[in-house]
């Protein structure tokens, strides 16, 4: 009966590493099994969570930010966000029409 607790808390430990921290939960699972689910409990809880939704993207730009693609040099649309070549008079995805820089 312990050890069916004991295999269980380490399995809470497991899953809540890897849906809620963004980690991998067999290692925790075993780290757990090995040094009590307590102690990895507790150093699930002091790790850092490295789920995606926890980031932030600020957008701030005049003109849209120029990335390389290998030779070819592209740019984000405005509406639809997706990269186009920068010569690009017309997005091919959305069809919105750049302006000429002055």
């Amino acid at each position: 009966m312990l050890i069916a607790i004991y295999l269980g808390l380490s399995f809470i430990v497991g899953i809540a590493a890897q849906n809620h921290r963004g980690r991998r939960g067999m290692p925790w699972f075993l780290l757990s099994l090995v040094a009590t689910p307590l102690i990895g409990g507790l150093l699930l809880l002091a790790s850092k969570d490295l789920r995606q939704s926890h980031l932030t993207v600020s957008v701030t730009a005049e003109e849209p930010q120029r990335f390389t693609n290998g030779p070819i040099f592209e740019k984000a649309c405005p509406l639809c966000a997706e990269l186009v070549k920068v010569d690009a008079k017309i997005c091919r995805f959305c069809r919105h029409e750049f302006t000429l820089p002055a």
